[in-house]
């Protein structure tokens, strides 16, 4: 309690310390750019189009910065992380469509849902490692989406066509904005915290080293599954907005490779362990997708080429760029080469 309280009074000093380093000044920018940001244009058509992206960046932000604490802090590969996404948005879904249960109470039974299926699919995947434990959770994506699509779920769900009809957090665009915008700052606090506290050094040493950790006597089995919980919890948490921002779910959009995917190359694109950088990342691949599908048909000579058709396969070939010859990320490195020139314009 001590310790607590020594911490609530050193806050204002931290947070003053905190803001006067590169990445702390960097940071209030991005938060004050991103409070101001809906108020800078009257335009309709700004309101209409451009901020349900950003709304859109924000959601797949707390996705990736899940991603990135299971596998970038903790070393345990997934590529199946749309489970947990897909089951969030679903549940919160049905209990909206069929239960009558209110928003709110939706979201957080679909998230704790999520945390559940993290806990259950933590279990068996635990002597798993690295392209086994990847493909392991690749595999029981794979059977949820066939459940959901031609399975005994199919009846309950409907099966590719899903549950539409659902409500949106608001009406008004920019409401909806800043509710989403307020759960990413907690989401990236408290995931910030534990990459930073005792926690995140022992998911960390079981990332690096994890028969020696579990020589120094760490219960490795049991900070596993509860990595996989604490990543499948805002996991859930962004499945249920996006099913919200969608206004419908349906097996390939919410259970999807293509899902776990976004993930893997939005923390990748960013610089992984970082989560900050799977942020980043989110918000440079939706643009990028947006300025991809803006671009449309381009006519080379006899051939016509429709650039939003082939996105995703330029996705894949962005992340075998970057995993050959980035491994770090494209923009972390950037943001230090930023914060060296800063510190030389200060003469530090």
């Amino acid at each position: 309690m001590t310790n607590i309280n020594e911490k609530l009074i050193n806050l204002p000093g931290y947070l003053k310390s905190w803001v006067t380093t590169f990445n702390g000044g960097l940071g209030l920018f991005c938060i004050i750019f991103l409070i101001f940001l809906p108020f800078l244009s009257t335009n309709l058509s700004f309101l209409k189009y451009f901020l349900p992206h950003l709304t859109l960046a924000m959601i797949f932000a707390i996705f990736a910065a899940s991603w990135d604490l299971l596998t970038g802090i903790s070393g345990q590969i997934s590529f199946g992380h749309a489970i947990f996404f897909g089951v969030a948005g679903y549940l919160c879904a049905y209990l909206i469509s069929y239960q009558n249960y209110p928003v709110w109470l939706a979201i957080l039974i679909g998230t704790l849902g999520a945390t559940l299926f993290g806990l259950l699919i933590g279990v068996p995947c635990l002597r798993l490692k690295g392209p086994y434990l990847a493909l392991g959770t690749l595999a029981f994506s794979l059977i949820l989406l066939k459940l959901f699509l031609q399975g005994s779920l199919a009846h309950i769900f409907f099966g590719s066509e899903g549950i539409s009809a659902l409500p949106k957090l608001s009406k008004n665009p920019i409401i909806e904005y800043f509710i989403v915008f307020i759960f990413l700052i907690i989401s990236l606090i408290v995931l910030l915290q534990i990459s930073k506290s005792k926690l995140g050094t022992i998911f960390k040493s079981i990332r690096d080293d994890e028969t020696g950790a579990d020589a120094s006597g760490i219960n490795t089995t049991r900070y596993k599954v509860l990595a996989f919980m604490i990543s499948s919890f805002f996991a859930g948490l962004a499945g249920t907005f996006y099913a919200l921002y969608n206004t419908a779910v349906n097996p390939a959009g919410n259970f999807g490779i293509v899902i776990s995917f976004f993930a893997i190359l939005m923390a990748s694109l960013g610089g992984l362990t970082t989560i900050t950088g799977a942020t980043l990342g989110a918000f440079f691949f939706i643009f990028l997708e947006y300025a991809l599908i803006e671009i449309g048909v381009i006519n080379i000579g006899a051939f016509t080429f429709d650039v939003g058709l082939w996105k995703f396969a330029i996705f894949s070939i962005v992340l075998i760029v970057v995993v050959r010859f980035a491994d770090r990320g494209i923009l972390r490195p950037t943001l230090e080469r930023l914060k060296d020139l800063w510190d030389v314009l200060l003469g530090r």
